[in-house]
């Protein structure tokens, strides 16, 4: 073997020493790091939970987690704990090791959270909570207030999930109805009362049945029964006839 072989072997030994060591001090150094501090991050912009309540379960559910070595510090736990609280629907935590890491600093745990999404608000005089699509049940938020649409009157649990539910997600699935339906009155025949944004009338929609026909006949009247604001002159517009459409005025 000649002598520039044997140069080549030793250096390629030398480095492989060298990132060997470099390994063991750095593993070594990852070990003495200590937690230091808690980072909250939001995949929505609305914040339905605060940082402060998030923040008071962790540290009540694990005492001395500040100090705390990294390496001893179960992720898996904390995500669980986290995801107990009922507007959580995904949590996930991150050990921050490197300086040099931005968005995880050393010492550091990252919790990244995403929220569950309402998209009705039921309201029984001060008491209520929300629905997200799948039914759950969420608590009225402290946090923030949501423009979602709000319902009201008789809403048995087992009705709001299977004939209100579907009716809801046409709206909020609509750009220009999820714009135009502020609330739904529900009778105690289960036919529903809507109260638009716009204009003092209500709509006589009858039951949950039929919605794109009766939504697209509602569109029509909008679109080409009312000029120039006549729609203010109506109390009262029905879907509940078949094929027809009747307006009553004030």
């Amino acid at each position: 073997m000649n002598r520039k072989m044997l140069y080549k072997i030793a250096g390629l030994f030398t480095i492989v020493i060298f990132i060997v060591v470099s390994l063991s001090f750095t593993t070594l150094e990852s070990r003495s790091i200590v937690c230091n501090n808690i980072q909250l991050s939001f995949d929505e912009e609305n914040q339905f939970v605060s940082s402060e309540t998030i923040l008071n379960q962790i540290q009540k559910s694990f005492k001395g987690l500040n100090g705390a070595k990294l390496d001893t510090i179960n992720t898996n736990e904390i995500e669980r704990v986290v995801e107990q609280n009922p507007w959580v629907k995904n949590a996930e935590v991150f050990k921050g090791y490197s300086k040099l890491d931005t968005l995880r600093l050393a010492g550091g745990l990252k919790v990244n959270i995403e929220q569950e999404v309402p998209i009705m608000r039921i309201v029984h005089g001060a008491q209520g909570f929300y629905l997200n699509e799948d039914g759950k049940h969420l608590p009225f938020s402290s946090s923030n207030t949501l423009n979602v649409v709000v319902i009201t009157g008789e809403t048995p649990d087992e009705y709001l999930k299977e004939k209100l539910l579907p009716f809801v997600m046409y709206i909020s699935n609509n750009e220009f109805w999820n714009a135009q339906v502020q609330q739904i009155h529900v009778l105690k025949n289960q036919e529903l009362l809507l109260v638009p944004r716009a204009g003092d009338q209500l709509i006589e929609f009858g039951e949950a049945t039929e919605i794109e026909k009766k939504f697209r006949n509602l569109k029509a009247v909008y679109k080409n029964g009312f000029t120039n604001g006549d729609w203010t002159k109506y109390k009262k517009i029905s879907l509940k006839f078949d094929n027809q459409v009747i307006c009553t005025r004030k």
